[in-house]
């Protein structure tokens, strides 16, 4: 019977030093990057990067992690690239997220391209960063993280990144609801699978992520070359059942990776042994977890929606260009209004919003049920 293997790595801060020991030995339990990495090949580093956070915020993946990687690679290749597609934002925006995120001075100080994922090539259907292929392995570089939609998002997830631009914005449309939703991410992680998968679990946000929820202090890196072992590993980590989080199941029905803890090893530190308690879920998923006859039956009355804090909104215009419904108009005076008949829910704009101007607000149905 094939197993998988995910390492799990104590590490407390960003301290350079400190998460360079701490990812070398995440990798070097799988066997060392030599196994991942060959020599003078072209490898495509893929980080979380949302949006134009700095590495404080913890809503990217923390630049001493990319770093970390890239030191491993570096001996081995010097033809390493590192790229991401942050949601909502248009290409010529896309500089000031690898600014702010702390990504493009890594890559100077460690020599490392950072490329824009300007081309791409369709890949049954989906726009995909032409990189993809051009490059002979992935190392994806996940975030901690909550999702509103599917529970958590982790290895697999990460992958949606390589879908251009505001593509992905459309990606939602076609599929709002957490099956559908979590179908399109494993058909599009299966065409961009990653050679090895390092999760920066230093730090990671609980609640209502990925970029509004409180930060949590984790202490972990966890890597494996599969990467829906690790996001199962994940899940048990932080008090989930793998298979309520509906990237794995898919992906596990999709074979594509291993969601079965009894199928999984795990090297370094148990799960059980670095479980994080009362790890805050988005109150969203509350609703997504509710039998699929109920919840399709009662789909408008039970529901989280979104609304605009219009004090705190900045004008930005994230949440108007990434709303795939047109659901968000903007008004006379500046001020932007989600118009609730048309919303989707997908909760994009609350995803991407830098000021934390968009909350998820509960339905009467959904306040009764969760009393």
């Amino acid at each position: 019977m094939i197993r998988s293997s995910v390492s799990i790595v104590r590490c407390k801060t960003y301290k350079t030093k400190e998460v360079e020991l701490a990812v070398k030995r995440a990798v070097d339990l799988l066997g060392g990057m030599e196994k991942f990495v060959k020599a003078k090949s072209r490898v495509l580093i893929k980080p979380n990067l949302l949006s134009a956070r700095t590495p404080e915020e913890g809503v990217d993946t923390h630049p001493e992690v990319i770093r970390a990687v890239a030191r491993l690679v570096k001996p081995i290749t010097p033809h390493i690239f590192v790229g991401d597609s942050p949601g909502g934002w248009e290409l010529k925006e896309v500089d000031t997220v690898y600014e702010k995120s702390g990504t493009k001075k890594v890559c100077e100080e460690e020599g490392l391209q950072l490329v824009k994922f300007d081309k791409a090539t369709d890949m049954e259907g989906f726009p995909i960063a032409s990189i993809v292929k051009e490059v002979d392995s992935i190392i994806s570089i996940p975030k901690l993280k909550t999702h509103s939609i599917t529970t958590l998002t982790g290895a697999v997830k990460n992958m949606f990144g390589t879908v251009i631009g505001l593509a992905k914005a459309q990606c939602h449309l076609k599929a709002p609801m957490p099956d559908e939703l979590s179908r399109l991410l494993v058909k599009i992680f299966a065409l961009t699978k990653p050679t090895l998968s390092v999760m920066d679990g230093v730090v990671g946000m609980e609640g209502e992520g990925p970029g509004a929820g409180p930060l949590r202090d984790i202490g972990l890196v966890i890597a494996s070359q599969d990467a829906v072992a690790l996001d199962s590993v994940l899940a048990k980590i932080v008090g989930v059942n793998p298979s309520k989080v509906p990237t794995n199941l898919e992906a596990s029905k999709r074979n594509e990776g291993i969601s079965d803890l009894s199928r999984i090893d795990t090297f370094g530190e148990k799960p059980e042994d670095v479980r994080i308690k009362d790890f805050k879920l988005p109150k969203a998923s509350f609703v997504y977890n509710l039998p699929k006859p109920l919840l399709r039956l009662g789909l408008k009355n039970i529901r989280f929606h979104p609304d605009i804090n219009k004090d705190k909104c900045q004008r930005c215009e994230l949440c108007f260009k990434i709303c795939p419904n047109g659901a968000i108009k903007k008004l006379e005076n500046g001020v932007f209004e989600i118009n609730i008949k048309k919303c989707i829910y997908c909760f994009c704009c609350h995803e991407v919003c830098p000021h934390k101007a968009i909350a998820l607000k509960k339905s009467l149905m959904a306040r009764i049920i969760m009393r």
